[in-house]
């Protein structure tokens, strides 16, 4: 059985916010988000972004710095790396050698923690964070620092005994649709962007409940995934096809996780958790929708009071605020919080999922060991995927 243990709450109005940010990336969809944030917030932003203006930014309010250098020299209270992996080193370059030389940095980094391609980066990068005293770097799973995330630990630390047996996760949106501009973006395989989150909230629940990641991961996992090419609105940007669809069923020793993460043409707009278990000898099930407008939570059926429109940007700042003024490092970093070590293991599961969806058979990890030593093998394989330039050839019809 798994043991009850005490959620850290997050309420507003004990939470000191930090003062400032500098964000990388401000104007791309996620570095917008969290500029918007601190903007409501009253947290004066940074930025950095060699794109156009927005329109709808006001430059009195906003801060922009050119310079790469003189950028990551603020003296801000956090700054938020939203960028895509392959550009993130140079900025992290600067931040581990400014630590070094003594500055206090908080970083709030975007996952997955490396390219799929890359992953000996992505422990490499834990260790370097451990190994660098004066450098905190959280990773941002929004659903992490939802006080919504909370509310159902509170729900599930009611009980003196409390065994989670199920989990269904779907994370989807259209992100095939040329009429949104967002859809340009270029992304990576699917279960290293978007499933990752999915990986992340089981991890970090179960977590919670059994005492840290690793007593979670190592009771033996097996996966077996399927999986469907994304047909992206600018497939000229590609190197090659990436999955735009996967579902999935992992087991992580006893707990059974169903999952669909989907950014096919038509796919519904929802972040939807399903939670299974057994209180105290007594089974529940707990539903959830994380979706910005659509929040909300059932009980066995029962809707819990909760704000649809509550922010998930805003509670990332000011969760992130309350634990920089209340949690020590140490226990940021080693215990049960979005860290590196946690992106770490949800890098290692995303590429469970692509080797099992690439090869089409199940995968069976009987450790945690194991586990650190896997490879997906996608830098080997990735040159041997199609083309987007084959798969539109092969769709046009010919005279």
């Amino acid at each position: 059985m798994q043991e009850k243990r005490k959620a850290n709450e997050s309420g507003p109005e004990k939470i000191p916010l930090i003062r400032s940010i500098g964000i990388a990336g401000a104007w791309g969809y996620i570095g917008r988000k969290i500029l918007d944030a601190a903007l409501a917030l009253g947290i004066q932003p940074y930025v950095l972004d060699p794109g156009p203006w927005p329109e709808d930014v006001d430059p009195s309010r906003v801060r922009r710095w050119e310079d790469e250098t003189g950028f990551y020299q603020l003296d801000v209270d956090l700054f938020h790396l939203a960028l895509h992996p392959e550009d993130r080193q140079s900025a992290l370059d600067h931040l581990f050698r400014r630590a070094a030389a003594g500055s206090s940095l908080w970083v709030l980094n975007e996952k997955p923690i490396t390219a799929p391609d890359t992953p000996q980066e992505g422990w490499r990068l834990v260790q370097q964070v451990e190994n660098t005293s004066r450098l905190t770097m959280l990773f941002d799973f929004p659903e992490l620092f939802d006080p919504l995330t909370f509310r159902i630990l509170e729900f599930l630390n009611q009980f003196q005994t409390v065994n989670i047996t199920y989990f269904f996760l779907q994370r989807s949106k259209d992100r095939e649709d040329p009429t949104i501009p967002r859809n340009y973006k270029r992304m990576v395989p699917i279960q290293f962007q978007e499933t990752v989150h999915c990986l992340a909230y089981v991890l970090f629940l179960l977590g919670r409940l059994k005492g840290g990641f690793e007593a979670v991961l190592s009771e033996g996992i097996w996966v077996q995934a399927e999986a469907e090419p994304y047909d992206p609105p600018n497939p000229e940007l590609y190197p090659y096809v990436v999955d735009g669809r996967c579902t999935y069923v992992l087991r992580l020793g006893q707990v059974q996780v169903e999952g669909r993460t989907d950014f096919k043409r038509g796919a519904p707009w929802t972040k939807r958790r399903i939670i299974k278990g057994i209180g105290d000898g007594r089974p529940f099930q707990i539903e959830a929708e994380y979706q910005e407008g659509q929040k909300g939570w059932k009980v066995n059926g029962e809707p819990q009071p909760w704000d649809p429109k509550a922010d998930t940007y805003r509670a990332i700042l000011r969760t992130l605020s309350e634990w920089k003024e209340t949690v020590p490092r140490g226990e940021l970093l080693q215990g049960v919080y979005p860290n590196p070590r946690l992106a770490w293991w949800t890098f290692q599961l995303s590429g469970l999922l692509w080797r099992s969806s690439y090869e089409n058979r199940p995968i069976d990890i009987p450790n945690l060991e194991v586990l650190q030593r896997f490879d997906s093998g996608f830098a080997a394989e990735k040159d041997r995927l199609p083309r987007y330039s084959s798969v539109l050839s092969r769709r046009t019809p010919k005279p």
